[in-house]
């Protein structure tokens, strides 16, 4: 069985989704938790996978832990197959996981990759499936003799030209046949990565063989390491046995750690009664507490934990938040609230060049779905001030969506016909009902105060004139000009298009940050 690096890269970018928690005072406790994937292992019904009495080649069951709890399971297999008379192979890689976010509803988390290869191993075509609340996200990856065509939704989103060998996953196999696993070996490949679109360096090195215990059994395994550096620094370390197969895995990241171990099918379908929450360690606790941080309108906070580079780096193109001294180990900031008058803004639908990509249609953010459409024209009716418009479109937002722990990550489609999620559901639906009507809209990726603690939350930007915060899950009112305002207790540390880039942008904007920022508010303004 190969190292499932594509997966691995996967799980651990809907991972990131998942820190993003805040919601309202009251969460829907009623959602009940439907399954997405049946007791039998089989995680979504398509394909020829599914066929019985197929020959397998091979096949495997793991249990998923974080935390030293056992949060999932992992199936992989591989088996002939044949289309048009020629003979292939096919691999199929599904997982299933359950966790919560801050106590609330368990989220559970499906992915399936399948792949095709050529007779001499070379691949053709790669799927992966994502469910993470009720709608599936499927990228498929067709690879022809020089480039590979990235699709999603039955459209090309982009297509990378390719000289060099690659592979889907680390080809243990072909190492094991054609020079055998012997001590201190070390591979470089390339590997197809899903996230971005793009071929990532991937080193491999056979360290020894070791003891190691499997389920209350001493076995004799080969230890086997795997690096990444791209965008999210993954470390694998793999205990495989003669001929490839995988016994232990443990993969780590600068922010969380996934065990897995290969057990029986019985054994690794058992759900356990415990629950991993997959947010309580990524929580800041600050040394304020503020009884009500909407009304916060400026703060100075002394950051440290990351490197000063990587906090000059946040966005500070715009009035909400600037340097005021770097540190050897510290950075000081200071982030203010945005009081935007109606009389400034401009008129919409705005249509310059510039601004294109921020009313760009995407697979997450369908401003150009026809009820997404026909809402969006409802709110803002005849108005074409576009601040007044951002702001009715923000009320209504707020007012119509209900808050939701147990929703993952949705598209806006999704979000227009059930009206609920969490922090992320409302800037994506909010963002694409901005587009909608021609007004450039944007995410912004950060941390927030609330309930005594700053934790990562996502939040829109509009352009009006200029680029204004507009959070229309936790809207603030200036007492002295009535404007809505977004409190100074946000943080950003990145921003998102919402487009096929999401999970790039994401990591980018956390991966480095979370579990390890540390933050001191030095002083604070509140609105009276």
């Amino acid at each position: 069985m190969k190292m499932k690096i594509q997966k691995l890269f996967m799980f651990f970018f809907l991972w990131i989704f998942l820190v993003f928690p805040f919601l309202g005072n009251k969460v829907k406790s009623e959602v009940q938790s439907s399954k997405i994937i049946p007791k039998s292992g089989n995680v979504f019904s398509s394909s020829e996978s599914s066929k019985s009495g197929e020959e397998k080649i091979s096949e495997s069951w793991m249990g998923v832990y974080m935390g030293g709890i056992k949060v999932g399971y992992s199936h992989n297999k591989e088996f002939p197959l044949i289309i048009n008379g020629k003979k292939l192979k096919k691999s199929l890689s599904e997982s299933w996981m359950k966790v919560a976010r801050l106590g609330g509803n368990s989220i559970e988390i499906a992915t399936v990759q399948e792949s095709i290869y050529d007779e001499q191993g070379k691949p053709l075509e790669c799927i992966i499936r994502i469910k993470m609340s009720e709608s599936e996200t499927v990228t498929r990856a067709e690879i022809g003799p020089d480039k590979i065509l990235f699709k999603s939704g039955g459209k090309i989103i982009k297509e990378l030209p390719y000289e060099e060998e690659f592979y889907l996953e680390v080809p243990v196999e072909k190492i094991i046949e054609e020079e055998g696993l012997k001590p201190g070996n070390k591979y470089n490949f390339k590997i197809l990565d899903f996230t971005s679109y793009s071929l990532v360096d991937f080193s491999f090195e056979v360290i020894g063989k070791e003891d190691v215990l499997i389920l209350g059994k001493k076995m004799r395994l080969w230890h086997a390491k795997g690096e990444t550096t791209y965008v999210i620094p993954l470390t694998v370390d793999e205990w495989i046995d003669e001929s490839g197969n995988s016994w232990r895995s443990i993969n780590k990241t600068s922010f969380t750690t996934l065990t897995s171990i290969r057990m029986p099918k019985e054994k690794a379908l058992e759900v356990s009664e415990e629950t991993f929450d997959i947010a309580f360690s990524t929580i800041i606790k600050p040394n304020v507490t503020f009884e009500n941080p909407q009304k916060i309108q400026r703060v100075t906070f002394k950051l440290r934990g990351i490197s000063t580079d990587k906090i000059k780096n946040f966005p500070f193109d715009d009035e909400s938040q600037k340097i005021i001294e770097v540190g050897e180990d510290y950075v000081i900031i200071q982030t203010s609230s945005q009081i935007f008058k109606e009389e400034e803004a401009i008129l919409f639908p705005v249509k310059d060049k510039e601004f294109r990509r921020f009313l760009k249609s995407s697979a997450f953010c369908q401003a150009e779905d026809p009820e997404i459409q026909n809402v969006a024209k409802e709110i803002v009716g005849q108005e074409r001030n576009s601040w007044r418009a951002s702001k009715k479109i923000a009320e209504w937002v707020e007012k119509e969506m209900t808050a939701n722990y147990y929703v993952g990550f949705a598209t806006a489609k999704e979000i227009i016909k059930n009206r609920e999620g969490d922090c992320s559901e409302y800037t994506v639906l909010t963002v694409a009902l901005c587009r909608a009507v021609g007004i450039p809209a944007r995410a912004a990726v950060g941390i927030m105060y609330g309930r005594g603690i700053f934790a990562y939350h996502m939040w829109p930007e509009v352009f009006v004139g200029r680029w204004i915060s507009l959070d229309s899950k936790w809207l603030a009112v200036d007492n002295k000009s009535g404007e809505y305002y977004t409190d100074a207790t946000h943080i950003k540390l990145g921003r998102s298009l919402l487009n096929e880039n999401i999970f790039k942008e994401m990591a980018q904007a956390i991966s480095e940050v979370i579990g390890k920022l540390k933050l001191e508010i030095i002083d604070y303004h509140k609105d009276k």
